[in-house]
């Protein structure tokens, strides 16, 4: 238990995120403390790590502090734990598909505050209610407590027009469970192999699934893509230090995502393995790319044009090359006769 705080420790005891959408200077005037009640298990982290009980209601509290000499309104939204693409966990994503493995849902299971006001130079205690499930379940369940500055719009006269000003925020976590040691083991699916665009890119993805209530550390994958019938390897990315949040999948992608797609028959390979090789997983799969998905996909990807050469211009360079040498030559040639 005190390893797995540990390692969650590092994870978010510098739990207070801050971020801004920076269209003019714009100066941060608040921040958040949790108050940490008696459930707390680790009374040695800044974020709500709670011991509760099936059917049990609690309210927590956070306190915001507006240090500015004006008020200022903020949203208090608690969010699901989900991985990113990228293959680490976000705290404040707000779109994204539940998993078909989650069973409690901390965003469901709690309530928001949004419009709360916070007079210039005070601090407000806001209660965040938990409801747990009647049923039990083993494992954890992770969100954030997101606090979010309302972002302000000034009429700006110059350009008759409006202008946002910054927007700050915090995240502090939220992990719940109601056994004193987690003894759920991280697992690991395939969901899906084959074309995808992401980030306005074409690349191979595998869709990956932790379908455990349980944070997936320290986690590698190694993968590449043959043509069916071929061992040539067309596509081939590893990617270390990665983690999933419990009950949760994400796109795990190959290769820069730079090359059209081919139509074709491919196969995906694919080995991974978590805290450092204590959980090993190995994936073959076979996908289909066809004509008519190449080429939607690459009709709207940002794709680099491929390299391919002007045999016809690099001919007639040289061509030109060879004469403009040939003129020198006859030049210097009749300019030693006259003399």
């Amino acid at each position: 238990m005190k390893k797995f705080s540990w390692i969650f420790g590092m994870l978010l005891g510098v739990c207070w995120i801050f971020w801004g959408i920076t269209a003019q200077a714009e100066k941060n005037h608040f921040s958040v403390q949790s108050e940490l009640p008696t459930n707390q298990i680790n009374r040695e982290i800044g974020y709500f790590d709670l011991m509760m009980n099936p059917g049990q209601q609690q309210t927590v509290y956070v306190r915001i502090h507006n240090g500015d000499k004006v008020d200022h309104v903020y949203d208090v939204i608690t969010n699901l734990a989900t991985t990113t693409d990228k293959g680490s966990i976000s705290y404040n994503k707000t779109e994204f598909h539940l998993d078909k493995s989650l069973v409690f849902n901390v965003a469901e299971a709690t309530n928001n505050h949004k419009g709360v006001v916070v007079k210039a130079n005070t601090t407000k205690r806001v209660g965040i209610t938990i409801e747990m499930p009647k049923e039990s379940f083993e494992g954890i369940a992770l969100g954030g407590i997101n606090i979010i500055q309302q972002v302000k719009q000034n009429r700006n006269k110059s350009s008759n027009g409006f202008s946002l000003q910054n927007q700050f925020g915090y995240v502090i976590g939220l992990k719940l469970q109601e056994q004193e040691s987690n003894t759920v083991k991280p697992d690991m699916k395939l969901l899906f192999a084959g074309p995808r665009q992401l980030n306005g890119r074409n690349h191979i993805v595998a869709q990956l699934q932790n379908p455990r209530a349980t944070i997936m550390e320290d986690l590698k994958i190694s993968s590449y893509v043959t043509k069916n019938g071929d061992s040539k390897k067309l596509l081939k990315t590893t990617k270390e230090k990665m983690r999933m949040a419990p009950n949760s999948n994400f796109y795990y992608a190959l290769g820069d995502g730079q090359k059209q797609l081919k139509p074709g028959k491919y196969t995906l390979y694919l080995n991974a393995d978590s805290e450092k090789g204590k959980y090993k997983w190995d994936f073959k799969k076979e996908f289909t790319i066809t004509a008519q998905k190449a080429r939607k996909l690459n009709k709207t990807a940002v794709i680099q044009p491929e390299k391919v050469t002007n045999w016809w211009l690099v001919g007639g360079l040289v061509a030109v090359i060879l004469a403009l040498l040939g003129w020198i030559i006859w030049l210097l040639r009749k300019q030693r006769k006259e003399d």
